[in-house]
């Protein structure tokens, strides 16, 4: 009996050595592996969602593109805020040749801004008569440009030609980044 006995204390030694020091370790890694390769399909799912979601907005580009030509075309050319006075300035003086409408000053006006863009700010002092300032006011609305009235003040004198005298401030806005 004593010898089945250390017999079977033989074969269970290492076998329970085997058990505790092996075994069992290598369970315990492979569920930790089996937990972050779960946990890594989950992930490479989400990323398969996201490259997908990505690819179609991707696909939706051009007409991001035709958005960007839309709004484009409503910036006045330049880069600064000099250039964008002188593109208002130079609108004006062509206006001017074509009209009844005579321009007795003008003058660049500190730049303000609408939301984060700056817009640049111009006055002109003109003499008008009515149907003049209502081709101007008329030619400004159909100008289809990111070009607003800031101020407008008409006074009334008495004269031969234009018995009107106005004060225009002109803002222009200017988003650097967009090309016509």
């Amino acid at each position: 009996m004593r010898q089945w006995f250390l017999c079977s204390a033989l074969i269970l030694t290492p076998v329970l050595v085997w058990w505790v020091l092996l075994y069992s370790p290598l369970k315990d890694q492979r569920d930790e592996l089996k937990a972050a390769l779960s946990k890594d399909s989950q992930e490479s799912a989400l990323l398969k969602q996201r490259l997908k979601k990505l690819s179609e907005k991707k696909q939706g580009h051009p007409q991001t593109q035709e958005t960007l030509a839309g709004i484009s075309r409503f910036v006045v050319p330049g880069n600064s805020l000099a250039e964008g006075s002188a593109h208002t300035q130079q609108w004006i003086q062509e206006f001017l040749q074509n009209y009844d409408l005579s321009l007795q000053s003008y003058k660049g006006l500190s730049p303000s801004k609408w939301q984060e863009y700056p817009l640049s700010r111009v006055e002109f002092q003109l003499g008008a008569n009515i149907r003049g300032l209502s081709d101007l006011l008329e030619d400004l609305e159909k100008m289809e440009k990111a070009v607003r009235i800031e101020k407008l003040s008409v006074n009334y004198r008495r004269s031969k030609e234009n018995d009107l005298r106005v004060s225009l401030n002109l803002g222009t806005l200017i988003v650097e980044g967009l090309k016509e």
